[in-house]
């Protein structure tokens, strides 16, 4: 198959039209299908000097380098189609190679295939220990305290007795003020409200929840509490408060009364508990006088009423 190449240089543009036969190019092989052949181009006159950039070597292979001012020009007619190349930097025709051959290709070497230079050490391996189980979750022990019959059977019977006796004598006199109010308003007896079962009732809120702290020895905080109660109860029953609807005296001299025994009975501390105070008194509440004294109600009149003296 015969091959035509059209070569362009800056210098032979103007003076020399070059032919060069067999150009060994192919695209794509397996193609049989002859192209139209370029036109004829005249050959160079006889004994004419070619450019200093074409050179011919002895094996018949020419090669084409660019000039300083512009590159080559190739236009080659293929048995694949017209192949154009501009600018080049050198163009090389060898009419001997007429089969385009393949170039080898194939997987690129891994950088591992080389054999390495050093012998192989594997990783030291290390045992490491378990971890420790979590320890369990920190729960506070509640304090054991030895065995104390005395102050179970004051906490016991005061309990008892707060309960049953106030509401005994609290109802007993709220029967009697209610038979006086009824024969308040028909006038036909004159029967008084029961001053016994008030003063019964009083002396049981007052006294009976501080017995257990007798008992182990809390005396301070126990006459505190029992002075606390007894002047609530004074207050609400000495005092003419004018109260139609009873809220203030029935405050003073039963719920209130109520609440601190409560909270009395609740809070009786152990025999244990006391010695540890002892050791550190600081905190402590020491009880150093308690008597009578007096009070301003809130119309600015005087009232008895109990104190007490201590430190905290």
């Amino acid at each position: 198959m015969a091959w035509n190449l059209l070569l362009f240089a800056p210098a032979m543009r103007k003076t020399m039209l070059c032919s060069a036969a067999a150009l060994a190019w192919s695209l794509v092989t397996g193609v049989a299908s002859a192209q139209v052949p370029a036109p004829p181009l005249e050959p160079l006159p006889p004994g004419a000097p070619l450019p200093p950039n074409i050179v011919q070597h002895p094996d018949g292979r020419t090669t084409v380098t660019r000039t300083p001012e512009e590159g080559v020009d190739v236009h080659a007619q293929t048995s694949a189609g017209t192949v154009h190349a501009y600018e080049c930097g050198r163009v090389d025709v060898d009419p001997r190679g007429t089969t385009p051959t393949a170039a080898p290709h194939g997987a690129c070497p891994l950088p591992h295939a080389s054999p390495y230079p050093y012998p192989y050490m594997p990783p030291p391996a290390y045992a490491y220990a378990p971890p420790p189980p979590p320890p369990p979750p920190a729960r506070k022990q509640k304090p054991r305290y030895a065995p104390d019959p005395g102050r179970r059977g004051a906490l016991i019977a005061s309990s008892i007795i707060f309960g049953l006796g106030t509401a005994t004598t609290g109802a007993a006199y709220v029967i009697s003020f209610s038979v006086n109010a009824a024969c308040s308003a028909t006038e036909v007896c004159g029967v008084e409200p029961s001053k016994s079962a008030l003063y019964a009732m009083g002396t049981i809120l007052t006294i009976t929840p501080s017995v257990p702290r007798f008992v182990v020895g809390d005396w301070g905080k126990g006459l505190l509490y029992t002075a606390l109660r007894g002047g609530s109860f004074v207050a609400g029953t000495m005092i003419e408060w004018g109260d139609p609807t009873y809220l203030v005296p029935v405050t003073f001299a039963f719920l209130a009364p109520l609440t601190l025994g409560i909270v009395d009975l609740a809070t009786t501390p152990h025999r244990e508990q006391l010695e540890a105070k002892k050791k550190n008194a600081a905190g402590s509440f020491e009880l150093q006088g308690i008597g009578p004294t007096v009070a301003y109600d809130l119309r600015g009149n005087t009232i008895p009423a109990l104190g007490a003296i201590g430190t905290f």
